[in-house]
């Protein structure tokens, strides 16, 4: 496989997913749906990322569960096809928020178990809950105003290469 821009995105961001603890190839996929400029087979991902059709169907569906990645069907064809969702940030974020809540719920249960004798463990862990009950309502507001400010967007911001300041 040769090395293009395209295979660096996909393999970094199924490398961020994979130290996320989520599957390698679930970011590949959403990696490769947001570069491609039309919905997908399961068979062409597949055939992109060299991986069985399979691997490809648990995951995409994994994925659309996510609020990532979204079936769409066209008139005449039977099988299905996937594209990525147009601003995938927002429902990582909230995806993430999520997981901050429940375990803020899970600390804040454990905190309230501490009886009277406990009460500087039970402050301390009810502040360790506050902290991902405080992060999750952070990332809710983060993914509100990507989402307003997502359609604003319509070119890639600049970045500066390296070259240009210097010399």
């Amino acid at each position: 496989m040769h090395d293009t821009t395209d295979e660096k995105f996909i393999e970094t961001i199924g490398l961020i997913w994979q130290a996320e603890g989520n599957p390698r190839i679930a970011g590949q996929i959403l990696a490769c749906l947001i570069l491609s400029d039309d919905p997908r087979s399961l068979s062409e991902i597949a055939e992109t990322l060299g991986v069985s059709k399979a691997s490809v169907s648990t995951n995409v569906r994994m994925l659309e569960a996510r609020g990532l990645t979204e079936k769409v069907s066209r008139v005449g064809q039977r099988i299905d096809l996937w594209k990525a969702v147009p601003h995938p940030q927002g429902a990582t974020l909230r995806a993430m928020s999520q997981r901050f809540r429940r375990n803020a719920d899970r600390i804040t249960e454990i905190a309230h178990d501490f009886g009277p004798e406990a009460r500087g463990k039970q402050d301390k862990v009810a502040q360790f809950g506050d902290f991902y009950r405080s992060s999750a309502d952070f990332l809710e507001q983060w993914a509100d105003q990507l989402d307003k400010a997502a359609p604003a967007r319509t070119t890639a911001p600049h970045i500066e290469d390296e070259t240009e300041n210097h010399g």
